[in-house]
């Protein structure tokens, strides 16, 4: 196929289904088309490959940029530790953000595959920021910042209630010093 052809059948692809969209099939591709395998249809490739393969191992079967391996395989490690992405609701969530499209019915260990091979679509910079920023890291990140609401949600409610007890006392006061006849 001319480049020609292939650049407009290309953008009549992300037209139609978007840019992360086709680059996470086309990254999915690459993943699949490995040196040595076997001739056994797609679908059947990857049910195997999710149920035997963890994400270290799958991130180590891939094809990647030299700039990007120690950054997948650090995602990787970090997924397989629960340190990124530790509940479905996580993974779900970063799914929604970057809209990667899940199975309805989907496990950690059935979602390495899409997104590793969406994770791998991304710069090496951004993939290195999600990590050190514990974005779709869990709740236990967001202890202090609970707390901290909590802490000022508690000191508020103290200030108010000194304010008020203030006005109360100076309400009375006032009252006291006009007599029983003053108008207001």
């Amino acid at each position: 196929m001319p480049q020609s052809n292939l650049v407009e059948t290309l953008q009549n692809l992300v037209r139609r289904h978007g840019i992360s969209s086709v680059l996470h099939s086309l990254a999915e591709i690459q993943s699949l088309s490995e040196p040595h395998a076997p001739s056994s249809p797609p679908k059947r490739t990857r049910k195997v490959l999710k149920n035997q393969r963890s994400a270290v191992e799958y991130v180590g079967k891939m094809t990647l940029a030299r700039n990007k391996i120690e950054a997948m395989q650090r995602a990787a490690q970090m997924f397989e530790d629960k340190k990124f992405m530790p509940a479905i609701a996580d993974i779900r969530e970063f799914c929604r953000v970057y809209r990667v499209e899940l199975p309805k019915s989907v496990s950690r260990a059935s979602s390495i595959p899409r997104l590793f091979t969406f994770l791998s679509t991304m710069d090496t910079t951004n993939i290195i920021k999600l990590l050190d920023e514990g974005a779709f890291s869990g709740p236990t990140r967001l202890a202090p910042i609970a707390d901290a609401i909590r802490d000022r949600s508690l000191s508020g409610r103290r200030n108010r209630r000194a304010d008020l007890a203030e006005s109360a006392v100076e309400s009375n006061s006032d009252d006291s010093r006009k007599g029983p006849f003053t108008s207001q």
